[in-house]
């Protein structure tokens, strides 16, 4: 496992050149002199690409797919500061069939850089093996059509699939470095609305426990006294009484960027997003967590002038707060297979009945048998 501080010292340290194309993912950087020393290739490639599995970047490599200072290599090599390493990726074949969860919803748009509202469900980029119907297939799809190179086309922040609202593309290799310099550094301004389970004690707050990851098995993410620095600041914007509990509409400045970082602060302190079934109860009214990326302040690296975009609320959350405002309850529904094994559940096996034909002693040592 790639220890997160030291992936995080990578990812500060190492600048790093990215193209994300419909056939290939590609990373141009020069190892850095103070963090990984030593590691082997693949390790040092998780680091630099948290959302890819290790499974697959191990794959890459022993195909050939990098090279280390114009040297293919076949191999876990281990690298040395200075070197020149750059990935070709091969990504799977896209279903070029595939259709898009909703019309591309254009927020910002000049030469260098554009911002679309992601709908939630729907993945910013290839991940696993969804490789088409993502956002930047969609942008790449787009871009052509308008007569542009569709490889020009590169993702400048992430949010996660069930997170809706604004994603930040660019179209130039050197405004992309300025502006994801800015991401990483915290030189700007994002703003998120969420709608949260009850009501924080305090109407305006901070929240700063460090976070870190969790039980292996499990994909979410914890508060641990040795976790990474993080402060979230939330300001309660309207509450609602529904049957059966409280909830809040909430505006969130994020001032670090660590993953999951609102929902495991809003968790952590007895607020989980309404409909985050990794970090509370799931509900029939909504597939993921309650949370959008609304408003983005940066300065424009070409125009030198502040750009703020804002992201209306989509649909299913504006209509989730006014079913909430109706004090209409929501709907417990219990973890799928496929949660439960996510969060490293055990799913429950089902108890056993007695048939008719089967006596009860019988059906008894049926039952000590199977442990129950």
């Amino acid at each position: 496992m790639v220890d997160d501080a030291d992936s995080e010292a990578i990812r500060n340290e190492v600048p790093v050149e990215r193209l994300l194309t419909g056939t290939h993912r590609v990373l141009r950087f020069t190892v850095g002199r103070n963090h990984g020393k030593g590691w082997r290739i693949d390790k040092y490639l998780s680091a630099l690409l948290p959302t890819i599995s290790r499974t697959m970047i191990l794959g890459w490599v022993e195909r050939g797919s990098a090279t280390v200072d114009g040297v293919a290599v076949h191999e876990r090599v281990r690298l040395r500061a200075g070197q020149r390493v750059e990935l070709y990726g091969p990504l799977p074949k896209r279903d070029t069939d595939a259709g898009y969860p909703a019309p591309l919803q254009i927020l910002y748009r000049d030469e260098w850089l554009l911002a679309v509202n992601k709908p939630p469900g729907q993945l910013a980029h290839q991940a696993g093996k969804t490789m088409s119907g993502t956002m930047i297939n969609q942008v790449q799809d787009w871009f052509e059509a308008e007569g542009g190179d569709p490889q020009q086309v590169r993702l400048v922040n992430r949010i996660d699939r069930d997170t809706s609202g604004i994603l930040l593309l660019s179209f130039d290799a050197a405004v992309h470095a300025q502006v994801s310099t800015a991401f990483a550094e915290r030189d700007l301004s994002k703003e998120y609305r969420a709608i949260c389970h009850g009501t924080p004690d305090e109407a305006h707050g901070h929240w700063r426990e460090p976070l870190g990851e969790g039980p292996p098995e499990s994909i979410a993410r914890v508060v641990r006294p040795d976790g990474q620095e993080s402060h979230t600041e939330y300001e309660v914007v309207e509450t609602a009484r529904a049957d059966h509990g409280t909830f809040s509409l909430l505006k969130i400045s994020l001032h670090t960027g660590r993953q999951h970082q609102i929902r495991v602060h809003a968790s952590h302190h007895g607020h989980p997003l309404v409909g985050d079934w990794v970090y509370g109860p799931a509900c029939a009214e909504l597939d993921g967590q309650a949370l959008h990326s609304s408003v983005l302040e940066l300065h424009h690296p070409k125009l030198k002038r502040m750009l703020r975009i804002e992201a209306p609320l989509p649909a299913r959350l504006a209509e989730l707060w006014t079913h909430l405002k109706a004090g209409k309850p929501l709907t417990s529904v219990p973890l799928d297979e496929e949660q439960r094994s996510k969060l490293g559940l055990e799913t429950p096996r089902p108890a056993l009945r007695r048939p008719s034909w089967l006596s009860d002693d019988e059906f008894a040592r049926l039952r000590e048998e199977a442990g129950e």
